[in-house]
């Protein structure tokens, strides 16, 4: 049936129907083998989706021992993503609030803190830009800082903090209107935040469309690694990890493939889908679709 989802005839005839996406949350046990070596021992527990939302692009922030949870939020009745966040309180996502609404969607909420202050670059793709959100009251009351980026749709901008203090943004422009015509470019950005402006470093044309941001960059032992998405066969086919030396992000090393295989739910639920990764505060979290 795995095998049977990935061809569009089957999705297309409804031979091979899936769940709302969903998120789902564990306490972390083996630093990260769950996304490096597929360590599936202990379930991750479904974190429920509303009358009114279903969630996706689960995104951990941890600072002290607090420890919160943004996601996308998808308002069933607006069709549209917003912007959300749950306390992770005693391994449990509790106390769901909405942060951000616009009129168009809206996904991918990365936080970051830059001298003493929290940011947030959310997926704007339909709005055409890469804003810079600010909060004036964490993890609450968030407001557009500055427009980074005019023109374009870029999907899923990642943030990495370098050991000299400045940051680096991954992000993923996407051209075209179907599977056909689209054109996928990986993007590298610097961001400088006194001028708040980007300046582009590099890209490279993603073909085989396998490395969109999947979640926070992180490091073990001392080796930087990355998790993107596989969406050559369908949306949210899988997560790829790579192994990148020296921001060489084209011919970066493959370490591992991460699909719904990986994950074992509390609910029993079989995973088709995957497409986010993220740990922080002693927990890692992902996101799912089931079959049905």
């Amino acid at each position: 049936m795995y095998s049977l989802y990935y061809s569009p005839i089957a999705r297309k005839l409804g031979l091979a129907k899936t769940t709302a996406w969903g998120c789902a949350l564990r306490k972390v046990t083996s630093g990260y083998d769950t996304i490096l070596k597929g360590e599936k021992n202990i379930p991750f527990e479904v974190i429920d989706n509303t009358d009114d939302y279903w969630f996706a692009d689960p995104l951990l922030f941890a600072e002290g021992d607090k420890t919160w949870l943004f996601v996308e939020a998808f308002n069933k009745k607006a069709k549209k993503g917003e912007i959300g966040v749950f306390d992770i309180v005693e391994g449990k996502a509790q106390n769901f609030h909405i942060l951000i609404q616009t009129p168009t969607h809206m996904s991918y909420p990365f936080v970051f803190k830059y001298r003493d202050e929290y940011y947030m670059i959310p997926e704007t793709g339909a709005a055409g830009n890469i804003a810079l959100y600010k909060s004036k009251n964490f993890p609450y009351d968030w407001g557009i800082d500055t427009i980074l980026l005019e023109g374009g749709v870029y999907r899923d901008t990642t943030v990495i903090k370098n050991d000299d203090g400045t940051l680096t943004l991954l992000s993923y422009k996407q051209e075209g209107t179907n599977r056909f015509n689209q054109k996928n470019t990986f993007t590298v950005f610097s961001l400088d935040m006194e001028a708040k402006k980007l300046l582009k470093k590099s890209e490279f044309l993603d073909k085989k469309k396998v490395n969109r941001p999947a979640g926070p960059c992180f490091t073990v032992n001392g080796k930087a690694y990355r998790v993107s998405q596989k969406c050559n066969r369908a949306y949210g086919e899988a997560m790829y990890v790579y192994q990148d030396t020296d921001g060489k992000y084209e011919n970066a090393t493959k370490v591992n493939l991460f699909d719904g295989s990986n994950i074992q739910l509390s609910s029993g639920g079989k995973v088709v889908l995957t497409h986010t990764y993220s740990q922080a505060g002693g927990h890692e979290v992902v996101d799912y679709r089931c079959l049905i």
